[in-house]
């Protein structure tokens, strides 16, 4: 059996192999890194006085409150963007291995079955300490959601996309090649004046053209940047999605925009191009798009930023767009250059990142009521908190996959 079958991809087992079949450590690592951040996002909302989380306490001073919410801001401007780049990257490949059939039914599967279970079984068992009394089955009608599985969701929705674009684009493919050549091309191929290669985007997307250039990559953070002030108008920062229960739905441009270009940088090698020179020119864009930006949006008051088409919100849309890109940009040149291997150690961690998505909510709220009697304040007890959770979630990982069945969906 293949060894890119059997290996997980940026969250679900799907292979992290190139084009060429060769194995992408450095991304492996890269969602290593990932994993840990959701797992201390989720420590953070916890102590953050937002009250988002399944067991929240207040801060104990108004300092690590702000500092909490700093970090979160940060963590939220980047990193689940980051989750739907590398799985938009290995989506054309599983595609291509598997054909349009089974790749839809491993979807459902391996995202579908934990979303479900999350939904129905555990989001409520996590929700009991907000049930005050009153009818249990109205209490469980609101208790019910995706919590932390919105990511399941929303890839899903993301690989239905990619299918039908791919059968469309097989389709058309299939009627060129059906039809009598005309006057000037080829009698085989497809109308572009080389047999075999499909026409138009989806030839530009195939061929092979080094790594991005500068340009472009200012270009696609000024289109994203639009693109999510626009949307922003009508679903600003904070507006919950009901009945999907989707918590960030004024990132929608920068998730569909990534898992776009993660199939986009696939096919052009872009992964294996991105040079030190260019990682550097990220994280200036990064830092750049927080100094400039940054101070503009939040001079705009306490929820000028958040949308609605003001000023302040369009400048929070440049900051969030560029750091994302450039940041993401930095860490795919460092890790592949400094993190491209793997020992047993990142090996475990690897294999058993999707579990520790799906399972952490659960370690983080049971160890927060565990803690909820120490009497410290608010840093310190953040601080054990990652210590003792992040460790926990990727321990009890092991075991979990080791379950009758579970192995087949984690």
């Amino acid at each position: 059996m293949s060894v890119l079958r059997d290996q997980p991809d940026s969250l679900v087992r799907n292979g992290t192999g190139d084009r060429a079949g060769r194995r992408l450590w450095f991304v492996d690592n890269l969602r290593i890194l990932l994993t840990v951040l959701v797992v201390l996002h989720h420590v953070a909302v916890g102590y953050s006085g937002l009250g988002m989380w399944y067991y929240d306490e207040q801060p104990t001073s108004t300092a690590v409150g702000i500092g909490l919410t700093a970090f979160l801001m940060l963590n939220q401007a980047w990193f689940m963007g980051a989750f739907f780049l590398l799985s938009g990257h290995f989506t054309p490949g599983s595609y291509q291995r598997k054909g349009a059939r089974a790749f839809l039914r491993d979807r459902l599967v391996r995202l579908g079955i934990p979303l479900l279970v999350f939904y129905f079984v555990l989001n409520p068992i996590l929700s009991v300490g907000d049930y005050h009394g009153g009818s249990l089955g109205t209490a469980y009608l609101h208790a019910i959601g995706s919590g932390p599985l919105w990511f399941a969701l929303a890839l899903l929705v993301f690989d239905g996309c990619y299918a039908a674009v791919r059968a469309v684009a097989g389709a058309r493919r299939s009627r060129t090649r059906g039809r009598s050549p005309r006057a000037g091309e080829p009698a085989t191929g497809t109308g572009v004046g080389r047999p075999g290669r499909p026409n138009g985007l989806l030839r530009w997307a195939e061929d092979a053209g080094g790594a991005p250039k500068r340009r472009a990559v200012l270009g696609f953070v000024a289109l994203l940047a639009l693109a999510t002030y626009a949307l922003r108008i009508v679903v600003p920062e904070g507006f919950w999605l009901p009945v999907v229960d989707f918590p960030t739905g004024a990132y929608l441009p920068q998730y569909a925009g990534f898992f776009a270009l993660g199939a986009l940088a696939y096919r052009r090698g872009w992964f294996h191009a991105v040079t030190p020179r260019l990682g550097w020119f990220g994280a200036g864009l990064a830092a750049g798009a927080t100094v400039l930006f940054l101070p503009l949006a939040l001079s705009g008051g306490l929820t000028g930023w958040t949308g609605h088409g003001t000023p302040s919100s369009l400048c929070y849309a440049l900051f969030d767009s560029g750091f994302a890109v450039g940041l993401l940009l930095a860490l795919i040149a460092l890790f592949r250059h400094r993190f491209d291997g793997q020992g047993p150690l990142r090996r475990y961690l690897s294999r058993h990142a999707f579990t520790v998505y799906v399972s952490h909510a659960a370690v983080v709220t049971a160890a927060g009521y565990g803690l909820s009697a120490l009497a410290v304040p608010t840093l310190p007890k953040v601080v054990l908190l990652a210590a003792v959770t992040v460790p926990a979630c990727f321990a009890l990982a092991g075991p979990i996959r080791r379950l009758p069945g579970v192995r087949r969906v984690l």
